[in-house]
């Protein structure tokens, strides 16, 4: 559990360095992505305003000269000069047109003007080019005073254009008559697409011939029936996406510090878990046979598998001394009794199956913890294999020498305690060595109380 919990540490660390370094550069791309995306639609609320305003302007431009007597009377009149003077300068001579045509109630071209030809400009009226116009304004009564406008294309050049009835300004108490109609034109060309370019703060501006929904976010410009004929198509700064890019690398840097923070953070835990776990094999093992030591056996008892083991009776210990070891070390000295407990531990292993535990309790004594289903026959297996091994001589330096071991066994029963299963395998163990017993010895009520030998 504790390995366990070490390595949930591990990925924590691993997976937080990654989090927060997506976390930093998913906010970066986001926050960019929402300057670009706001960056666009200002632009386009500043084109779709802008065109607006110049539509507006021509629109008004063009009623101002329709709905008046004067223009109403010379147009009838059919003076061409009071024509010229009172109207035709309007695309001639100001910045109001770039041309401008007067239609008579059948929609028939009477006068042409033109910023460059003058009145001489009949030539540039494309009477297919104005039809839809024409159509849109005949569906309004002349008292309304309700002008139409949209754009045209004409030899692959979009024009701007606003129609009106030329009416008097008292045309509602004036007998009904035919009236005629007057078209202003402004030329949406390089400079117009220049000048919008700049007020909307974008590198270039064209056009780009609509044949999507109109209900999209595109600026579009619209034909006299509403339907959008061609859209205004620019290439922006991206503001965020050059924020970004200046801000990528510094970024990086610190992505790679985060990610290296959390890296020796990790590695810091990793050589304190590695010490601990050191530090425990140290506190849990003895030093001279390599077993399981008091402290490790009580740690093994608080597994919740070992402890659930012993509850239900599915657990026996194998308690083992070695007879006459003082004399051995009295004899032949301490490294001849060294040498005596490292070959016991490795027999006492080596009789152990690959799910119990051996250690060493300290001194000469040693206990093996069988684990099994069927610990009583187990457990004496253990206790018979280990007998005879020990049955074979240890070589000494100078000499053979068989070193005898007394082995109790004890069984638990379902509900029994630790201490007291131990306590059972110590009287066994006793028994057998009071009795001078060849094999090993298994605990049984006759033998409480039996004492212990000095």
């Amino acid at each position: 559990m504790q390995q366990i919990s070490w390595r949930y540490i591990f990925w924590m660390h691993g997976l937080l360095g990654v989090f927060a370094t997506a976390s930093v550069l998913g906010m970066l791309f986001w926050m960019t992505g929402r300057i670009d995306q706001t960056e666009r639609e200002r632009t386009q609320d500043v084109l779709n305003l802008s065109i607006e305003e110049h539509t507006k302007k021509l629109v008004l431009s063009v009623e101002d000269y329709a709905y008046w007597t004067l223009a109403y009377e010379v147009v009838q009149a059919d003076d061409a000069a009071e024509i010229y003077e009172n109207i035709g300068s309007g695309a001639t001579e100001s910045a109001l047109f770039d041309q401008l045509f007067i239609l008579d109630e059948s929609g028939q071209l009477r006068h042409a003007y033109d910023e460059s030809l003058g009145a001489r400009a009949h030539g540039m009226f494309d009477a297919a080019a104005y039809r839809g116009l024409v159509s849109q304004l005949r569906m309004n009564a002349a008292e309304d005073y309700q002008s139409v406008s949209g754009v045209v294309e004409i030899d692959q050049q979009f024009y701007l254009a606003a129609a009106a009835w030329i009416t008097p300004d008292d045309v509602a108490e004036v007998p009904r008559a035919p009236y005629p109609m007057m078209i202003g034109i402004t030329k949406l060309d390089r400079n117009w697409l220049s000048t919008l370019a700049k007020r909307a703060r974008v590198n270039s501006l064209s056009f780009e011939h609509e044949t999507g929904d109109a209900g999209n976010n595109t600026p579009f410009l619209a034909d006299a029936m509403g339907q959008p004929l061609v859209a205004l198509n620019w290439v922006a700064e991206h503001t965020g996406t050059k924020l970004r890019r200046e801000m990528m690398p510094s970024l990086i840097l610190f992505c790679l510090g985060l990610l290296g923070i959390c890296g020796s953070a990790t590695r810091y835990f990793h050589n304190q878990h590695k010490s601990l776990e050191r530090a425990k094999q140290i506190a849990t093992t003895d030093q001279l046979t390599g077993l399981l030591n008091r402290a490790g056996l009580e740690a093994l008892l608080q597994r919740r598998d070992v402890a659930a083991m012993l509850e239900n009776g599915q657990l026996a210990t194998v308690y083992i001394d070695l007879n006459k070891f003082k004399e051995l070390n009295d004899t032949h000295g301490h490294s001849a009794g060294d040498i005596a407990l490292k070959v016991t531990a490795e027999r006492l292993v080596e009789a152990a199956g690959p799910s119990d535990y051996v250690a060493r309790l300290g001194g000469d004594e040693f206990l093996c913890v069988v684990l099994d289903r069927n610990p009583e026959e187990r457990s004496i297996a253990v206790a018979d294999r280990f007998s005879a091994l020990g049955r074979k001589p240890i070589s000494f330096a100078d000499h053979d020498h068989v070193v005898e071991a007394s082995v109790g066994v004890s069984v638990a029963n379902p509900g029994t305690q630790w201490e007291t299963l131990l306590s059972q395998s110590d009287a066994a163990m006793y028994w057998s060595k009071k009795k001078n017993a060849k094999e090993p010895v298994l605990f049984c009520k006759s033998m409480d109380g039996a004492g212990s030998l000095a």
